[in-house]
């Protein structure tokens, strides 16, 4: 259910399952450069703050029912992308990475200890 994570010193490598992967219409794990994150967020709240136009994956999602899942590269102006990959009833195993000069701008997943992986990566957390 949660990508495996690998922390090298270099990168984090975000190892989806295949089911992962078909929601995201991506075919491949995400490998973060540890040199590019700024910072990184924790919590639920960070599930309202899903923005873009989703170009492609999945949204379903409902907060008044409890359940939804958002997945899938998000797009603003400029090329600011955002990698989302979140399911509602996991809420609380949110992590944001907050990058620069990578593809993405943020990647939003889900993983089993988001405050063990913040403090392994020794990055200020908002």
């Amino acid at each position: 259910m949660f990508p495996k994570v690998s922390i090298t010193e270099s990168s984090v490598l975000l190892e989806f399952s295949t089911w992962d992967k078909f929601l995201n219409a991506s075919r491949k794990d995400l490998t973060i450069p540890r040199a590019n994150i700024v910072s990184i967020d924790i919590g639920p709240e960070i599930l309202k703050e899903c923005k873009g136009f989703r170009a492609p994956g999945t949204y379903t999602f409902s907060q008044t029912y409890g359940f939804g899942v958002i997945a899938g590269t998000y797009r603003q102006r400029h090329g600011v992308k955002h990698f989302w990959n979140v399911r509602a009833k996991l809420a609380d195993h949110t992590i944001r990475f907050n990058l620069t000069g990578d593809e993405f701008t943020s990647v939003v997943v889900q993983v089993e200890d988001p405050i063990s992986i913040s403090e392994s990566l020794a990055v200020s957390t908002v």
